[in-house]
């Protein structure tokens, strides 16, 4: 085998990454093409060839969007796709990649990536620190049924005219929850629907099916992929609205955002059927620390010093934070472990007791204030 060069990809190499991801991916369903709308960001796709042969050892895809904090979009990539052949595993090809892959969102303006792994170490080992936890729970629709229901609410396919509202109702709930990406139009086997009321678009979400489980009865179960309203009456409406497969499916898995409206209203929760983490990436940590946003009415200083990325000094007045070099370190951390403290899943306290981050009493308990918030939730797969 010849000296592996990782590079962009190449239109004619579409068969062999797909083979790739599907040899990888075998559980996930076929992504049905969906046309990039006008002012999509074109995907960042890198691949590892064999130099020799040309043939196609690994490959990734970043997405570039933008990912909420604080109530704040930052730049940021969705990486997603990462697929190394069996016979160039262990010689160091899907790190280059990844590197690679990395290199390239941050030279296209991205300050975070945020991905779901296959494996925390590997990651880990790339900058990457946990985020949060992705729970879905399957819920009985006849739980959904003791839902308040939207009678104003109509429904029917989404279109490539809705998506400029639809985007507005995602960036509104990433305004005041965390984790939350762009909208994205692409929504893989999933059928997108809106919701209206008096002809005008107050709802969205993404409806999949799977098989039922063993000895749950109906015909399927639906998967929600994602789901937005502009109010609580619509977004408790969309919810008690799937209720109306009933009884040829009788599960509906989705996401359960801690703390959400679903969680609030919701009798209860069957169980878990799935139960992941996801990771987050600070491809620039000094531009990452400066779009974040912080409490509003507090300010602060920390002094960081960031392994491999020098001394940074973090100044935050109502709400809004500035970045400058240098400075006489407060606090010490990695980078991996930084991105789970930017992300809230990482509490300085106890991060200091894990002996992950090393900092006086007053420095710690200022960046737990200034990273405070909901739990941060990436509410749907790419």
């Amino acid at each position: 085998m010849g000296r592996t060069v990782v590079r962009a990809a190449r239109p004619q190499e579409q068969a062999e990454t797909d083979a790739l991801v599907g040899a990888a991916f075998s559980a996930e369903p076929p992504r049905r093409r969906t046309p990039d709308g006008p002012g999509t960001a074109e995907p960042i796709a890198r691949v590892a060839v064999d130099e020799d042969t040309g043939r196609v050892l690994a490959t990734a895809v970043a997405r570039p969007t933008g990912q909420w904090w604080g109530g704040r979009r930052v730049p940021a990539a969705a990486l997603a796709g990462v697929a190394v052949d069996l016979t160039a595993r262990g010689r160091g090809v899907g790190r280059a990649l990844v590197a690679d892959t990395f290199a390239a969102a941050r030279e296209a303006g991205a300050s975070l990536v945020a991905l779901i792994p296959s494996t925390h170490a590997f990651y880990r080992g790339a900058g990457c620190g946990v985020a949060g936890r992705r729970s879905v729970y399957a819920i009985g629709t006849h739980d959904l049924r003791a839902l308040p229901r939207d009678r104003s609410l109509t429904h029917r396919e989404a279109t490539a005219q809705d998506a400029p509202r639809v985007a507005e109702l995602v960036a509104a709930h990433g305004a005041r929850t965390n984790g939350v990406l762009d909208h994205d139009e692409r929504t893989g086997s999933a059928v997108p629907y809106v919701a209206e009321r008096d002809g005008a678009v107050v709802g969205w979400c993404a409806l999949g099916r799977r098989p039922v489980r063993p000895g749950h009865g109906g015909n399927y179960a639906v998967v929600v992929h994602d789901l937005v309203g502009a109010d609580p009456a619509a977004e408790l409406g969309l919810w008690r609205d799937l209720a109306a497969d009933e009884p040829s499916a009788r599960e509906v898995h989705a996401l359960v955002r801690p703390g959400g409206l679903l969680e609030q209203h919701l009798p209860r929760q069957t169980e878990v059927v799935e139960d992941a983490t996801w990771m987050l990436g600070l491809l620039d940590v000094p531009a990452a620390l400066a779009a974040r946003g912080y409490p509003h009415g507090l300010t602060g200083r920390v002094v960081l010093d960031v392994t491999g990325h020098g001394v940074l000094t973090l100044d935050v007045t109502d709400g809004r934070g500035t970045v400058t070099p240098g400075g006489t370190p407060s606090v010490r951390v990695g980078p991996a472990d930084l991105a789970s403290l930017y992300a809230g899943h990482l509490d300085p306290l106890t991060a200091r007791h894990a002996g992950l981050l090393h900092g006086d009493d007053h420095a710690v308990g200022l960046l737990r204030t200034l990273l405070a918030g909901p739990p941060a939730v990436l509410d749907r797969p790419f």
